[in-house]
């Protein structure tokens, strides 16, 4: 019951937030509603895969931009060391956030993937089931990198230059505003380690299989971390 408090309480934050409802909502709308026409606009082509990639871009928004300044909140400083004074489990107050950060990316994708087909004619994906289920995946694995992010920096503005540093390359190498093909080689060896790429791959359900293989490793590693790195926050203080 008090995690479905805390899930509750960390959801509806995100509407009175300003800061997390642009990063979460305003700017992954905005920028699939102007980038899809200009896409359009260049090649009718870019139809088939509209959805995938505005998708991607809103899910990397909301947990590279969006989610880490809600995490440090709560693992540095005052609040951090009032919880655990209080007896208040930190684990639940960051896997509130964690699952409230999933279902807004599920909701804006789910937005993208209703409309793109009525005002852009975008392409559907092929298998609907499928599609949704990658896309919970991918948006667990970008929450993931988000939640650690936070979790790792000593300050809001340190998380927001870690974010922005994975969020520039994430957006221009993965394939989502050009194909990785166009890039230099060297940038086309880098854009295949990045989470995005691989993400971008596995939402077009074309030959996935390496990219799962991938993101879930990434995932496995990364929840590690987390623990190892939950572990060290709750001893500090």
């Amino acid at each position: 019951m008090t995690f479905l408090t805390n899930l509750k309480i960390y959801f509806f934050i995100t509407f009175r937030n300003m800061f997390l409802f642009i990063a979460q909502y305003l700017v992954p709308l905005f920028f699939y509603l102007i980038f899809s026409s200009v896409l359009i606009r260049i090649s009718p082509d870019n139809a088939d895969s509209l959805i995938m990639s505005m998708t991607c871009f809103a899910v990397i928004m909301s947990c590279y931009i969006g989610l880490p300044g809600s995490v440090v909140t709560y693992s540095t400083g005052d609040i951090c060391r009032a919880y655990i004074a209080g007896g208040i489990k930190l684990w639940r107050v960051f896997a509130s956030i964690a699952v409230s950060g999933i279902l807004h990316a599920f909701v804006v994708s789910t937005i993208i993937l209703v409309t793109a087909p009525a005002i852009f004619k975008a392409e559907y994906p092929d298998n609907i089931l499928e599609y949704l289920l990658v896309l919970l995946f991918v948006i667990f694995t970008a929450t993931l990198i988000g939640l650690f992010v936070g979790m790792c920096s000593k300050s809001e503005s340190i998380a927001t230059i870690i974010s922005q540093l994975m969020f520039l390359p994430s957006i221009f190498l993965s394939g989502i505003m050009m194909p990785v093909s166009l890039l230099p080689e060297l940038l086309q060896k880098l854009s295949k380690l990045l989470p995005a790429t691989h993400t971008f791959l596995i939402l077009q359900l074309n030959d996935y299989r390496s990219s799962l293989l991938y993101l879930t490793a990434f995932s496995v590693v990364l929840l590690l971390l987390i623990t190892v790195r939950y572990r060290n926050i709750v001893r500090a203080k």
